[in-house]
């Protein structure tokens, strides 16, 4: 194949040299052009022409080699977590220029009518930067389905280079054959996809990032877990196992320029429902039905958190980052241990493709994405007291005594006054909203025992990552409230009038 086309392009470039006066940049001559560099990029280098070829090449083939030098994206899930505002902060509004060539977004959800909440501004991006980046609704449990994600080329008919992974099944309840379907198979199909992609053109994947939630037990409340501390890495649940399974199993395929970004609680635009949001969401409520709002654990419960914003810049730096070097330079500087989960559930009968516990840890560079804050219950409580003019107090060691179903009840039960109250305000807001995706649920982490409490030195210290959000405030809160109001999904109501 490309024996034929090196033949048709010398032909080509013959019948130029047999031209006389000045040379006419044509339509045939940028395609040759074109191929010209793709050739440059998959390693051929034995293309001959003449010194009008040359002088010709040197106008139109420099403009299309800066051109190249943008990456193309290609990203798997996170349309309902990251990918909205990634893509926001790779093609930003004009003029500014676009950070990249190309995004590809690859998800479950359709966009056009939607099947999920989708911010506005992501919409009028995929209608008016059509050029720029792209969505596809598939099923990425097919292996033909993801080849084809790779093989269509960009709009520049080059590779896409930088991967990230968001996939993965986040509900909890599923027996152990469903996390290992929607997650550590699709991350593992993916990464297979991306390594052939890598043999086939070799350099041509610069980096593969996949990002993992915070589904660590963190016990020591005083302790902030770095990336190299193994007792960090112990899932606390079943999707977390399997979460953790496809990061060994991934980290594993030799010479793959793989990241594993771990993030904080996340907060912030282009998210819904976080523990913070939630907290703020309860702080309205308590302050609607004029009771003081408590609690469950120590203050000193560590909630390190990230910002939405932040956890993307961060994702994009460490792409950047390995895509300077080797995996095993990558490895050097910012590799860690990932332990084996020791879930029951993973064994080669269930899922043959997993890393057995015998096989040891698997190292990978791995960065902690959380903010300059060693945030804490106390710290984002008062915050968040201080924007809604309510106390906050904590139940403390008396949480203890609620365990198991008289822990169930109690939360059902607060649920049901929490959803109650949430109702009255969202109908009696001006205007109402009564389809905001905004909800005052419960979620396991703040009636749980379960820290998260992370170490991010390595964020500064090695990707010189620069904060819009270095901490969890008053600031950080009034941007996400307003960009609430943009969507307009947030409660205008008395209970909180601040601009």
């Amino acid at each position: 194949m490309v024996g034929s086309q090196s033949s048709e392009a010398s032909n080509l470039m013959a019948k130029r040299a047999a031209c006389s006066g000045p040379i006419e940049v044509s339509t045939r001559q940028r395609f040759l052009n074109a191929f010209h560099l793709l050739c440059l990029f998959c390693g051929v280098s034995r293309i001959r022409h003449s010194p009008y070829e040359t002088t010709f090449l040197s106008v139109e083939f420099l403009s299309i080699t800066k051109m190249a030098t943008k990456p193309n994206v290609l990203v798997f899930g996170g349309l309902t977590l990251l990918a909205p505002i990634l893509t926001q902060q790779l093609i930003p509004p004009l003029p500014a220029e676009p950070l990249v060539s190309h995004i590809r977004i690859v998800d479950k959800f359709l966009v056009n009518p939607p099947t999920t909440r989708i911010p506005k501004a992501f919409i009028k991006t995929l209608q008016a930067r059509s050029d720029l980046v792209e969505y596809r609704q598939a099923n990425l449990t097919t292996a033909s389905v993801v080849s084809k994600c790779f093989m269509d080329p960009a709009p520049n008919g080059l590779p896409y280079t930088h991967i990230i992974d968001c996939t993965g099944e986040s509900f909890p309840g599923h027996e152990s054959e469903v996390y290992i379907k929607n997650t550590f198979n699709i991350a593992l199909l993916i990464a297979r996809t991306s390594a052939a992609q890598m043999a086939r053109v070799p350099g041509s994947i610069k980096a593969h990032i996949r990002i993992v939630v915070p589904w660590y037990k963190h016990p020591i409340i005083e302790k902030r877990y770095k990336e190299t501390d193994p007792e960090g890495w112990q899932p606390k649940n079943l999707p977390g196992a399997w979460w953790h399974e496809s990061l060994r199993a991934v980290g594993s395929i030799k010479g793959l320029p793989f990241v594993v970004v771990r993030c904080g609680s996340i907060y912030g635009e282009s998210f819904w429902t976080t523990e913070a949001i939630t907290i703020a969401l309860l702080a309205l409520i308590y302050k609607h039905m004029g009771r003081e709002m408590k609690l469950l654990w120590s203050p000193n419960q560590p909630k390190t958190c990230i910002n939405n914003y932040d956890f993307v810049g961060i994702i994009w730096k460490a792409a950047e980052w390995i895509s300077t070097m080797s995996r095993e330079e990558a490895n050097a500087i910012a590799g860690a241990p990932f332990p084996p989960s020791y879930d029951d559930s993973v064994t080669s009968e269930n899922c043959p493709d997993a890393i057995l516990a015998s096989a040891g840890s698997v190292t990978i560079p791995c960065f902690n994405a959380v903010d300059e804050t060693n945030a804490t219950q106390a710290s984002l409580s008062a915050v968040i007291s201080r924007m809604f003019g309510i106390e906050i107090g904590f139940l403390g060691s008396s949480a203890g005594a609620l365990e198991g179903k008289m822990l169930e009840e109690a939360i059902k039960e607060a649920n049901e006054v929490h959803l109650v109250a949430w109702s009255e305000i969202i109908m009696k807001a001006n205007p109402p909203v009564p389809d905001t995706p905004l909800m005052p649920y419960l979620p396991p982490s703040l009636v749980t025992e379960d820290g998260c409490g992370m170490d991010g030195e390595r964020v500064k210290n090695i990707l010189k990552y620069n904060f819009r959000y270095p901490r969890f405030d008053e600031r950080a809160i009034r941007d996400y409230i307003n960009w609430c109001r943009n969507e307009g999904i947030w409660p205008e109501t008395d209970l909180y009038t601040s601009a």
